[in-house]
């Protein structure tokens, strides 16, 4: 294996791994803290008899900031994957390189709207935090609004992201002669 498609390989796992991480960290954290009910001290009485709504609030929390941190992390990494994918393809069929061009278009989507996400869900913690019913609503209002793009394009990213690479490395395999 030459170096290009080492390089292209591991850059593509981590650009996979930075995209589907933080869903396993949502789906385990909103799992277990909802059922068990966690509170954040700092919210005070604000879900007092909501026990669920509190362990929801808790994992957000814990969630935001795993996909805050990897959102970074796939738009520091995608592209130079995709320049190394694309560089290790021995043939670059149109189609391959337009799910290539795909995967960073919807990699680059999800980063804004998981920061931006990211960002109001912390404006509504801090809004609980500081007892500002009225900032806590407006601003969980705007997540709810903004949460089922995120999780779509977050989706979106990782299918496209592990495809594209996938197919890209497709192209970029040695081939015996006579296969």
């Amino acid at each position: 294996m030459n170096r290009t498609v080492l390089a292209a390989s591991v850059t593509w796992c981590i650009w996979c791994v930075a995209c589907a991480a933080p869903t396993v960290v949502a789906i385990a954290t909103f799992t277990v803290l909802k059922r068990m009910g966690a509170v954040d001290p700092a919210a005070g009485s604000w879900f007092d008899g909501d026990a669920a709504g509190s362990g929801s609030f808790v994992a957000g929390q814990v969630a935001g900031a795993a996909f805050s941190a990897m959102a970074w992390v796939k738009l520091a990494v995608a592209p130079v994957a995709l320049v190394l994918l694309t560089k290790a393809m021995l043939r670059r069929p149109t189609w391959a390189v337009i799910l290539l061009v795909t995967a960073g278009v919807t990699t680059a989507a999800s980063h804004v709207l998981d920061a931006s996400t990211a960002k109001v869900g912390t404006a509504w913690h801090d809004a609980v935090h500081a007892g500002n019913r009225e900032a806590a609503l407006q601003h969980k209002a705007t997540m709810d609004a903004l949460h089922p793009w995120a999780e779509r394009f977050n989706g979106a990213a990782t299918l496209t992201a592990f495809a594209a690479g996938a197919t890209a490395l497709s192209f970029a395999a040695p081939r015996r002669a006579g296969t």
